[in-house]
């Protein structure tokens, strides 16, 4: 038998969620649901000569979300750690025929997250294009793939 593992990690970086900044805009996200629930927005602001110490809801996410938003607290982190491959392994005892040797494997991919703090996947990409790359804007999720190999030696 044999167990391998691939883990892969990316250290800096940005990546960007349009998707968030569009879902708080519309007062959908459950960000935005708990700040409906509290009432107001914490801020520490002034406004003319007066202090401002909260702001509602629906006007703070308006002007920070959508597409032309303030978009700085959309911007995540790429660092991430993951368990991208996993293979288990079992040699198949042969004897007496034209086949040399034989295994049989289970594979799983793009397992798990061991670190991540975009609340997508980082190193997905919109297009092949550099200056799209760990941009999420309405994408689907990731996949984990299992799979089953047979190899066989003649």
């Amino acid at each position: 038998m044999s167990l391998s593992t691939l883990v892969t990690a990316k250290f800096g970086g940005v990546a960007f969620s349009k998707t968030e900044a569009f879902l708080d805009s519309y007062g959908v996200s459950k960000r935005t649901g708990e700040a409906r629930d509290a009432g107001s927005i914490p801020i520490n602001a002034i406004m003319g000569t007066t202090p401002q110490s909260s702001i509602d809801p629906a006007l703070y996410y308006s002007t920070i979300g959508d597409r032309n938003g303030i978009m700085e607290p959309y911007v995540f982190s790429r660092t991430n750690v993951r368990l991208a491959q996993v293979s288990l392994a079992y040699n198949l005892p042969i004897k007496g025929s034209a086949i040399k040797s034989a295994s049989i494997s289970l594979i799983g991919r793009n397992l798990f997250f061991f670190y991540k703090k975009s609340p997508f996947d980082p190193e997905q990409a919109m297009s092949t294009n550099n200056s799209m790359q760990a941009n999420d804007i309405f994408a689907v999720p990731g996949t984990r793939s299992y799979g089953l190999n047979l190899k066989l030696n003649f």
